[in-house]
């Protein structure tokens, strides 16, 4: 099963990982507003790519983002 993966790094090292499966969330971006899809694509995360990314050339995003005071990078990618 195709799944999309979310990794929190905090000073370079993964602090955190979720798998989650492609399916459902095609299914969960058809009901997401243009707005908020806009507002994901200025921040760097392109979701339409990541879950028409093939196999064959996975896509991936990365997001520089502040949580409680402390700097942290998300990479989002498409795995088989």
């Amino acid at each position: 099963m195709s799944t999309v993966t979310i990794e929190k790094y905090v000073e370079g090292r993964c602090v955190e990982t979720i798998n989650l499966p492609v399916s459902p969330l095609r299914f969960l971006m058809k009901l997401l507003p243009h707005k908020a899809k806009s507002e994901l694509l200025e921040f760097g995360l392109d979701v339409e790519q990541i879950l028409a990314a093939s196999v064959q050339s996975p896509s991936e995003c990365w997001l520089d983002v502040e949580e409680n005071k402390v700097p942290k990078r998300i990479r989002v990618v498409r795995y088989a």
